[in-house]
């Protein structure tokens, strides 16, 4: 995915914000709000349209400043009988610096408090999708930061309402060729409406010959005309996802029970609870977060990797929603034990410095990630270190109980600790969110897991070890002293079920200390075993989320696969009623289960999904079976 070129733009003599690569105007200079009101809201006749509904989905081509988002935010905010949850979703290739469009806003000192919600939550400026939950969580907007020929195959959603805001069709061509309008056309529910500001015969000639009926109707300003059009019956949804991932249906049982009560199941129930779902979280032992979940403190950060790829984008998106989603919870009342200290990966060898050149050679904005030399790490971490470092200012390291205790205090969420449970179709759908149950469980999808014990020691701060100010990473992690104690390792021992502690692993944990932080590592005192439990991982690395498949039908549906033949028709995947899964995240759970969880919700509900098609491909339970017949196995 190639990265992302930030808007450059001015304002003209009006003071209206003026994108210079397009010699455009990114709204009306007569006012912006109005436009917005007129063409978008009038012209899809919102609110009406979305009234009483349990969800509404609008998309838009074309972010900007945010402005026609905000008047939609502040029209269903005004209106009593609004949809119960409004979902956005904005396409944009050059997206506005932070700090800029905090200038742009304050043009609209009426949007103010919806502006300040957003800037809160707005991401850096990395390519790929961006889920931010707004007004509580009833409002999503996604954020796609890219090419719109690249972000329509990857958008999961069925679409009520579009807003065509590019840059005009004669300043930006590409916007309103043909491909984006067919793409656009293939996320419509049958009843989607469009409006756009623009009457150019081209597209009003293009939306006709792909299935809308246009009309054009007075513009706003000086503009006499604009368009407005609405799906015809020969329009069909066609999703950009391949048959054997298909989407499962919609639950209508809203009663979930959760097998496992550490982070994947807490969230999850969270997730799931803030729908207006009725969730029981059954937990085998006497609380929440003992097992994988069960550390003292676990360290908050993206994995990079030297060119950019679909793995990457992953964990940059999960670890944006997971910072978003702890200022959300922090804002609602709940504590978490956590600190956004920044943390330091080393550049312990050779490997790992020509990868973080690489990274540095990609120009990736500041505020995720920078690339130090010895001396910048050795001040931003508190203590002398030999080496450079990648450096995110916005990771840290967090007490998972903490969170978990916070996602599970929901009113619609109960705790049942102390109790194993078997599916049960009785009580609505079940999820497997407990690596060994999801082990258990998972075999008839064919969900190859791998165990793996890990064990994390700990270590009484000394006066040199109490100036460390960051995590540090190596071949292991290392935290800044918690509670006066510093927590580093882990082991990691494949094909081992039962964990112990021991101290050939405290052994192996300090070994590697001394190794790359020799100074700190012989200034600890009283070094103690930590904390050990199985993680349940897979062969890719990657969770598994999503409906549980019916391997016996899988097996047949797919069978051509063996032969090459992926381009026939194929019936859409099967899936084992009622259950859904969300494991295998090793030792990542802490970055990555929060997007994975509104992903398998927003499947579970019928919403458009946070993050992008192939993104879902790679984390659907299927894909190892996929994987084994297209291999002929």
């Amino acid at each position: 995915m190639p990265e992302l070129i930030p808007a450059r733009l001015s304002l003209d003599e009006s003071g209206t914000p003026y994108a210079t690569d397009f010699a455009d105007c990114y709204f009306s200079r007569q006012d912006g709000l109005a436009e917005s009101r007129h063409v978008f809201l009038q012209g899809n006749r919102l609110p009406e349209r979305w009234q009483c509904r349990p969800q509404f989905t609008i998309a838009e081509t074309g972010f900007g400043t945010g402005l026609n988002f905000l008047a939609t935010w502040q029209a269903w905010q005004a209106d009593p009988q609004r949809c119960g949850r409004l979902h956005f979703i904005s396409i944009e290739k050059h997206p506005i610096l932070k700090d800029t469009l905090r200038g742009l806003l304050v043009a609209w000192p009426e949007l103010a408090p919806l502006a300040e919600e957003l800037l809160a939550q707005y991401p850096p400026l990395l390519a790929g999708f961006h889920r931010l939950r707004l007004a509580g969580g009833c409002i999503t907007l996604t954020l796609c930061f890219m090419d719109v020929l690249e972000a329509l195959p990857e958008i999961v959603a069925h679409v009520d309402a579009w807003y065509l805001d590019g840059f005009a069709p004669a300043r930006n061509p590409t916007m309103w060729q043909l491909p984006v309008l067919q793409g656009m056309a293939g996320l419509c529910n049958a009843d989607a409406t469009l409006a756009t500001f623009t009457a150019a015969g081209e597209v009003r000639r293009n939306l006709q010959a792909i299935g809308f009926v246009v009309e054009k109707r007075p513009g706003f300003g000086t503009k006499r005309e604009m368009l407005i059009a609405k799906a015809s019956a020969e329009l069909m949804s066609q999703q950009g996802i391949p048959s054997w991932f298909a989407l499962p249906e919609p639950v209508g049982n809203r009663h979930a029970r959760i097998i496992g009560g550490g982070i994947a199941g807490c969230q999850i129930a969270r997730s799931l609870a803030e729908r207006g779902w009725q969730v029981t979280l059954l937990e085998q032992h006497g609380r929440l977060a003992t097992e994988a979940s069960g550390n003292r403190a676990g360290v908050l950060i993206p994995k990079m990797t030297a060119q950019p790829g679909w793995g990457e984008s992953f964990y940059q998106q999960a670890f944006l929603y997971a910072l978003r989603q702890i200022r959300m919870l922090e804002q609602s009342g709940h504590e978490i034990e956590w600190a956004q200290c920044g943390a330091l990966q080393l550049a312990h060898e050779p490997r790992e410095a020509a990868r973080q050149q690489a990274i540095h050679e990609r120009g990736l904005p500041d505020d995720f990630v920078q690339i130090v030399d010895a001396e910048t790490a050795s001040l931003l971490a508190g203590i002398p270190l030999l080496v450079g470092a990648s450096y995110f200012p916005q990771a840290g390291w967090l007490y998972p109980a903490s969170l978990c205790r916070a996602l599970a205090d929901h009113a619609n969420i109960e705790i049942r600790c102390l109790e194993k449970a078997e599916p049960s179709q009785n009580e609505g759908v079940t999820v497997f969110a407990s690596g060994n149950m999801a082990d258990q469980y998972a075999q008839s999808a064919f969900l190859p897991f791998l165990p793996v014990m890990g064990q994390t020691s700990r270590g009484k701060a000394s006066a040199f070890t109490a100036g460390l100010r960051t995590t540090l990473g190596h071949e292991g992690y290392l935290t800044p002293a918690v509670a006066g104690e510093h927590i580093f390792g882990a082991t990691f021992v494949r094909h081992v079920r039962e964990a112990q502690l021991s101290e050939a692993a405290n052994s192996i944990n300090f070994q590697q200390l001394q190794q790359y932080l020799p100074e700190f590592a012989a200034s600890l005192s009283q070094v103690a075993s930590g904390h050990a439990a199985i993680r349940m991982t897979t062969p890719d690395r990657y969770p598994v989320v999503g409906a549980l498949p019916d391997d016996g039908l899988f097996r047949q549906a797919y069978a051509d696969l063996r032969h090459g033949r992926t381009r026939q028709a194929y019936p859409p995947a099967m899936y084992q009623s009622g259950m859904f899964i969300s494991a295998g995240y090793g030792s990542r759970g802490l970055a990555t289960s929060g997007l994975c969880a509104e992903m398998l919700a927003a499947l579970m509900d019928g919403e458009p999904l946070p993050l992008q098609a192939s993104l879902y491909g790679n984390l659907h339970p299927g894909r190892f079976l996929i994987r084994q017949l297209a291999k002929g196995l």
